[in-house]
């Protein structure tokens, strides 16, 4: 049921499909990460205009569309109804309840693809420092910060053959295939390194510079009316949110397609596609009939 051909422009325009198809869906899914998006960014304000207290979001809103990139994943991949939040913690991801031993196992995943980004970029950085020191450059705070931004981008680049494929791996992840290795990925996806960051950043662009012009307008507009820093708050981000998740489903599905072509999924998985096959219950039940039907 799957082609051997992975191309950029077939895989994005399934994604914007399938976004344009599963818009229902897509608001179901988004309607509780949106609402914490927007109390996260929120509370940030609050905390800074009252209380003079900065705190940093990120990591925050870094879970809330992570979790909404994973059902998304299995929107793609496994039909709504084996989609959602209450579900996903109920049944898991191959149908075990969500145990203390598994979420820790996917804590330390996060951990180590974290530090694997973080010390060569931190190693990378003090080379630079060294190297600009005895040049005698002066530095200041603003110096420090945008050559940890050059080394982070650096980096990023030099390992992006692996973080295109990490997303492979989210979905496997998100699927419940538990045996397959980032080794696998790695050897069926060898010679779509290009491809693959191409799909990504052709989903992400558009709505990112859309996403961007629209609330750097509004961000205007608000400073031109005096509104309200909680009013301000609140149509920004909440616009921001969505615009946010939306490019996230486009990106996601985008992967998830490349996923379906060069990993491969069982009878019955992307159930939106008319080449599907029946799911596995169903051929089950199917096979069960017809021996009944023979014994009987």
């Amino acid at each position: 049921m799957t082609s051997k051909k992975l191309t950029v422009g077939a895989s994005i325009t399934e994604s914007y499909r399938f976004l344009a198809g599963h818009l229902p869906h897509f608001f179901r899914l988004i309607y509780g990460p949106l609402i914490l998006w927007v109390a996260v960014t929120l509370a940030k304000q609050i905390l800074l205009n009252e209380y003079d207290i900065q705190i940093n979001s990120i990591y925050f809103l870094n879970i809330i569309t992570a979790a909404f990139a994973v059902v998304w994943y299995r929107q793609f991949l496994l039909g709504s109804d084996k989609t959602g939040y209450r579900l996903l913690l109920k049944s898991g991801f191959n149908g075990n309840p969500v145990s203390l031993m598994r979420f820790g196992r996917a804590i330390l995943r996060i951990i180590i693809i974290a530090l694997a980004l973080l010390i060569p970029t931190l190693l990378l950085s003090i080379s630079m420092m060294i190297y600009y020191q005895g040049q005698g450059v002066y530095f200041t705070e603003n110096f420090i910060q945008d050559l940890a931004v050059k080394s982070t981008l650096v980096v990023m680049l030099i390992f992006s053959p692996v973080f295109v494929r990490l997303s492979l791996y989210t979905a496997g992840f998100a699927l419940g295939r538990t045996s397959l290795s980032f080794r696998q990925v790695w050897k069926q996806t060898r010679g779509y390194t290009v491809t693959l960051w191409w799909v990504a950043i052709r989903g992400f662009l558009p709505l990112s510079i859309y996403s961007y012009v629209i609330t750097w307008l509004l961000g205007r507009l608000t400073e031109k009316l005096a509104l309200d820093y909680i009013l301000a708050t609140l149509l920004i981000e909440s616009l921001t949110g969505l615009l946010t998740f939306m490019v996230l489903a486009i990106v996601v599905a985008a992967n998830a397609e490349a996923f379906r072509i060069l990993i491969g999924v069982r009878d019955g998985d992307a159930p939106h596609r008319s080449d599907s096959g029946l799911p596995r219950e169903e051929k089950s039940d199917q096979k069960q009939n017809s021996l009944s039907r023979q014994t009987g």
